[in-house]
């Protein structure tokens, strides 16, 4: 099997090109503190460095790889960890105050499930339910192979706090699978025209706590489905590590301690995050730039494969 890589796209099943319009969903997410930052003339470019030594271009620590998905050991391993799946939340992209709500679950209820809205769940459903086939089609259109990985950990111990569960790896890439819920209306879903943008910092902390250069974004629909090549950008990585670093260590950790100390509500509660970052308009910004900038490799329809 040839390996997942740019070159050879355009030669692989060549058909007519297709012109396709694509259905938008409406998403709530932190629009005043995008607001905030592009009614501003410029972006500040220049950032702090991380606390810590710096936590780019290391090989992921793959011990825990083999552990399969949605198993107590794979739960377990979660636990007590900032997976790249929640970033966005933790970085302060979404409304109704969803950054203090992820700050309450890993206080108060590692032990139990997370209790989510129904129409959240029914969307994760599907998504799991959806996976497998969507792999399988990913790997036939793309002519590769796509290895598992049960739970990837940052290499330096240090920053073993964070952790990533890929869909799949690729030869020197990796595999994010998307299925759109399309809030229950499957069947009129078509596949991505564009990357959203709040997915970026999931991809982007894979990337970084793997080591890898690439993501392949699969957006697959019951109607087709769409590939995007999402490249490392590591001065994206050192902005929102500051606040992933920040929300874990001064919001989350000493918050356990009170807890943990037998210190009442009111102490633990100090430690509480706001419902944004000051620097989460400008991860907003940076996102939605990196999105923009992502390459749709294919896109299918009906078994029509176009590669550009």
């Amino acid at each position: 099997m040839r390996t997942c890589s740019v070159s050879g796209f355009n030669t692989l099943i060549p058909k007519p090109r297709l012109k396709l319009r694509n259905r938008s969903s409406s998403l709530s997410f932190s629009s005043t503190a995008l607001q905030q930052v592009l009614s501003q003339t410029s972006l500040p470019l220049v950032l702090a460095p991380p606390r810590a030594s710096s936590p780019l271009a290391v090989s992921s620590h793959l011990s825990p790889s083999d552990i399969p998905q949605k198993s107590e050991e794979w739960f377990a391993l979660r636990k007590d960890k900032l997976t790249t799946s929640t970033f966005s939340t933790a970085l302060g992209f979404w409304k109704k105050n969803r950054r203090s709500e992820l700050w309450h679950e890993k206080v108060y209820d590692s032990e139990s499930p997370r209790v989510v809205e129904d129409s959240a769940r029914f969307a994760m459903n599907w998504g799991v339910q959806m996976e497998s086939a969507a792999i399988e089609r990913y790997k036939r259109i793309m002519g590769c192979e796509v290895g598992s990985m049960g739970f990837a950990l940052h290499s330096q111990e240090q920053f073993h706090w964070l952790g990533a569960s890929p869909d799949g790896v690729l030869d020197v890439g990796i595999l994010e699978v998307k299925c759109p819920y399309n809030k229950g209306k499957t069947e009129t879903v078509l596949p991505w025209s564009k990357v959203p943008f709040y997915y970026m910092p999931q991809m982007q902390g894979q990337m970084e706590i793997m080591d890898r250069e690439w993501v392949d974004l699969y957006c697959w629909t019951l109607n087709g489905s769409s590939v995007f090549r999402v490249m490392r950008d590591r001065s994206y990585w050192r902005i929102i590590y500051e606040v992933l670093r920040e929300f874990w260590w001064e919001n989350v950790i000493p918050a356990r301690g009170a807890l943990l100390s037998g210190k009442g509500d009111a102490e633990v509660k100090k430690y509480e995050p706001t419902s944004t970052h000051k620097l989460t308009g400008l991860a907003i910004a940076k996102s939605i730039s990196l999105a923009a900038e992502s390459k749709l490799v294919c896109r299918e329809i009906a078994d029509h494969v176009e590669f550009f």
